[in-house]
């Protein structure tokens, strides 16, 4: 059996590439979690007292173009034998030359197989036709090398998908945090409110935020109990929800097994259950809405909902972050 240079020198290059990446990214380094991270910064700005949490400015910067990124290692100051191997190891695996040596891997590939193909021979003999057909296998096997180390060149990439256009809400903008149905006996933190709303509007595309609270599982009553950000004009709409609308999209929080994961309605305005989120403008985009637990307080549930200008604004960044702070204000209002 006999292989040509070409194939036996990209199968070298190649396959230590995928096992060399896949080691990389396994890297402990790399296993942060992005919750776990966020749920830190915020204990550490609340651990103290609620009159001292800290407000955080604007945390993701928006970008309404559609963008790929591509990354490369930064060149360590210290040359060292550790660092020098690193450098080149994160330089060899970045996305960049993943698709370099991809794409070129491929052509190789390509050429050799079509170099390798006597179009004018007439006669083949039996060991030429055991040679082409082991020559065939390692000819694939070198494409699939060198299509794993594109795929993952690709993969790599960072790719900003273009925002969709931002409209005007049509409702009245409160400055200041707006307090409804407080004299029923119930007591909440005013300052942890302040602190929790003020910090979704600022920090996440959110433009308006709403603190609802249910008083009975059964009835399945919702009442509002602070708003801030951009509301509806109509002040009835502020003080309650309507009799007759029903609100099946918030009693979810309140079945079984569902009470801890958040509903995100990326495109509010193609939905129909959008009649129910009357708190809010009228033309609000999207909506993000958060279970608050209150079970060790007079409360059977609570929940954030957060209205945006903007469709499909919320990332995955921004979702774990809001998160965060409604698990947060679950838990100061629990112990206060």
């Amino acid at each position: 059996m006999t292989l040509r240079p070409s194939t036996i020198l990209l199968l070298v290059l190649l396959l230590p590439l995928v096992y060399t990446d896949a080691f990389l990214q396994s890297s402990p380094t790399k296993a942060y979690n992005l919750r776990y991270q966020l749920r830190n910064s915020i204990h550490q700005s609340s651990s103290t007292s609620t009159s001292s949490l800290r407000r955080p400015t604007h945390l993701f910067a928006e970008n309404k173009k559609a963008s790929v990124k591509l990354s490369s290692p930064q060149i360590p100051t210290t040359l060292t034998p550790t660092t020098l191997v690193d450098y080149i190891l994160s330089l060899v695996t970045s996305d960049l030359s993943s698709i370099v040596l991809g794409s070129i891997g491929i052509l190789l590939a390509l050429t050799n197989r079509l170099t390798s193909i006597d179009l004018e021979a007439t006669n083949i003999a039996s060991n030429q036709a055991i040679d082409m057909g082991t020559q065939s296998r390692m000819d694939l096997l070198a494409v699939f090398s060198a299509g794993a180390v594109l795929l993952n060149g690709v993969s790599k990439l960072d790719i900003t998908s273009v925002t969709a256009e931002t409209v005007e809400l049509e409702g009245t903008i409160l400055d200041r945090v707006e307090y409804v149905n407080f004299d029923d006996g119930i007591e909440l933190n005013r300052n942890l409110i302040d602190w929790a709303l003020d910090s979704v509007l600022q920090s996440s595309p959110a433009r308006s935020a709403v603190l609802l609270v249910c008083l009975n599982e059964n009835e399945k009553k919702w009442n509002i109990s602070a708003l801030k950000g951009v509301v509806p004009f109509d002040s009835t709409l502020r003080q309650a929800v309507p009799d007759g609308v029903s609100t099946p999209i918030l009693d979810r929080f309140l079945k079984e097994g569902q009470g801890k994961k958040e509903t995100y309605l990326p495109t509010l305005q193609a939905l129909p259950g959008r009649t129910e989120i009357t708190y809010l403008p009228g033309n609000t985009q999207e909506v993000l809405m958060l279970p608050i637990d209150m079970e060790d307080s007079r409360y059977c549930k609570g929940a954030l909902v957060l209205g945006s200008d903007t469709a499909k604004s919320f990332t995955p960044r921004d979702v774990a972050w809001c998160q965060v702070i409604a698990t947060r204000l679950g838990d100061l209002c629990n112990a206060s």
